[in-house]
C-alpha cells in the first residue's frame, strides 16, 4: 500500500484507471478530513453510514459482502495512520483481489463519498486536478524579496533576494535641498535596480515550472514599478495582488492566494459561460453533448485552444469497446466499427480521461448556468478548425466567400 501526500498527477489518475482493470469490485473513498474553526471532521460518521447502506444492497451475495468488507478494513487502516494527519481530504481506492490498495492525503478538501463499482471513481480526482492551478508568487518590498511556487493548500519557497538599498534619511544644513535630492536619487538607484533584478529573477523561475499565473503581494506602488519591468507575456499573466506587509519571517499567505485564486477561477467561468452563449447564437465552434464531445477530442477538434465545459457528475453510463477502445455516450454491448464487445465506464469520467490523454482542459461549473439544456457538456473547439459532423451534433461557422 502507497500514500502520496500530495494531490496525484494526471499520470497517476491514468495509471489507477489501468491498473485496476480485472475482476471483483474497487471500492473508491473520499474523505473530508479537514478542521474548519475547530469543528471536527464527520468523514468517520459519514462512512460508517455509507457502509451500512451497501451492506443492505449486499445482503443477498454473502461473497460480495465478505469482499466488500475485507476492502473496508483495509481503507480504514488507511485512516488510522499518522501520515494523513494534516491532509485536508483523502483519496483511497480498494480492490482485494487485484491486490490494489491506494491512497492519495490530498491538499485540498474533497465532499465525502464512497463508491463500489468495478472500476475506481475518479471523477472526483480528475475534477480536482483540472480546476487546481499552480502560481508563482512574489513578495516584496523595496529591497527584499521572495519567490515561491504556490499549490492548493501550500506554499514552497524558492528564492530570496535582498539588495543593500540605503535607508530614507535627512540632509541637514544650508545645502539641505540639494543634499537631499541627491541622497533620494542614490537610494532609487538602489531601488530600481532591486526592482530590475526581481524581474529577471521572476522571468528566469517562470518556466522552470508549469505556473499557472503569478500573484504579487506588498505596496501597490512596488508592485505597480515591478510590472514596469517584467515582460509582456509576464504582465497578461498575473492573476492578481493584494497588499503584504514585509516580515524578518516567512508569513503565511496561503488564505490570501487561495483568495485570488477563487476570484479568478470566477472570473474564468463567467468568461467561459459567455463565450458560451456567444457560439451558441453565433452557431460556430462549438459540440454539444456528450458524443459530439467524445467525437470532438477523437477527431483533435479542440486543440489547445478550445476546452471542454461540463457540470459535476450526472453518474451516467457510457460504454468502451474492449478492441478499437471507441468511446459511445450510451449503453453499447457491441462496437459497430469492429463488433468487439464492449464495457461500462462512467460517462463523466471516459471524457475527462479522454480529454487528459489528448491534453485538453477541461472546466467543471456549477449547474443552473443552460449546461442542463445541453446534456451538461459541450466543448470550445479550435477556432482554427472547423468541425464536420452533422450539423444537429454540431454548430459550425461558414467559410468566408474567396476573394475575386
Amino acid at each position: 500500500m502507497a500514500i502520496s501526500v500530495v494531490n496525484p498527477s494526471f499520470k497517476d489518475v491514468q495509471w489507477l484507471s489501468d491498473l485496476a482493470k480485472g475482476e471483483g469490485m474497487v471500492v473508491s473513498c473520499y474523505a473530508d478530513t479537514s478542521v474548519s474553526s475547530g469543528v471536527r471532521s464527520l468523514w468517520r460518521e459519514h462512512l460508517k453510514n455509507e457502509v451500512k447502506r451497501v451492506d443492505e444492497t449486499l445482503s443477498g451475495d454473502p461473497a460480495a459482502y465478505t469482499e466488500f468488507h475485507r476492502n473496508i478494513a483495509a481503507i480504514e487502516a488507511v485512516f488510522s495512520s499518522r501520515r494523513i494527519v494534516s491532509a485536508h481530504g483523502m483519496a483511497v481506492f480498494a480492490a482485494s483481489q487485484r491486490n490494489l490498495l491506494q491512497a492519495y492525503a490530498l491538499t485540498s478538501t474533497m465532499p465525502n463519498r464512497l463508491v463500489i463499482d468495478e472500476e475506481p471513481y475518479l471523477v472526483p480526482l480528475l475534477e480536482l486536478l483540472h480546476r487546481q492551478r499552480r502560481y508563482l508568487v512574489v513578495h516584496t518590498d523595496t529591497h527584499r524579496g521572495r519567490l515561491y511556487t504556490a499549490v492548493p493548500g501550500a506554499l514552497h519557497l524558492i528564492e530570496e533576494i535582498d539588495e543593500p538599498v540605503p535607508k530614507k534619511q535627512r540632509a541637514a544644513g544650508e545645502l539641505w535641498g540639494k543634499q537631499q535630492a541627491t541622497i533620494a536619487r542614490h537610494r532609487e538607484d538602489h531601488v530600481l535596480h532591486y526592482l530590475k533584478e526581481l524581474a529577471r529573477e521572476v522571468e528566469r523561475a517562470w518556466p522552470e515550472e508549469h505556473y499557472d499565473g503569478i500573484v504579487l503581494f506588498g505596496e501597490h506602488a512596488v508592485l505597480e514599478k515591478l510590472r514596469a519591468h517584467l515582460p509582456d507575456q509576464l504582465r497578461s499573466n498575473v492573476a492578481g495582488e493584494a497588499p503584504h506587509a514585509w516580515a524578518g519571517r516567512q508569513v503565511p499567505l496561503v488564505s490570501k492566494v487561495e483568495a485570488i485564486d477563487a476570484e479568478a477561477m470566477r472570473e474564468q467561468e463567467r468568461r467561459l459561460l459567455d463565450d458560451i452563449t456567444r457560439r451558441l447564437l453565433e452557431r460556430h465552434h462549438i459540440a454539444i453533448g456528450p458524443q459530439a464531445v467524445i467525437d470532438a477530442i477523437e477527431t483533435d477538434q479542440i486543440g489547445y485552444s478550445g476546452c471542454i465545459v461540463m457540470e459535476s457528475d450526472r453518474g451516467e453510463v457510457a460504454s468502451r469497446c474492449t478492441g478499437c477502445g471507441k468511446l459511445f455516450a450510451q449503453a453499447v454491448d457491441e462496437c459497430p466499427s469492429c463488433h468487439t464487445r464492449c464495457e461500462r465506464t462512467n460517462l463523466w469520467q471516459a471524457i475527462a480521461l479522454n480529454a487528459a490523454r489528448q491534453h485538453v482542459m477541461v472546466h467543471f461549473v456549477e449547474p443552473g448556468h443552460g449546461l442542463e439544456k445541453h446534456a451538461g457538456v459541450v466543448a470550445l473547439l479550435a477556432r482554427e478548425a472547423l468541425w464536420m459532423a452533422p450539423p444537429e451534433q454540431v454548430l459550425t461557422a461558414s467559410l468566408p466567400e474567396p476573394r475575386a
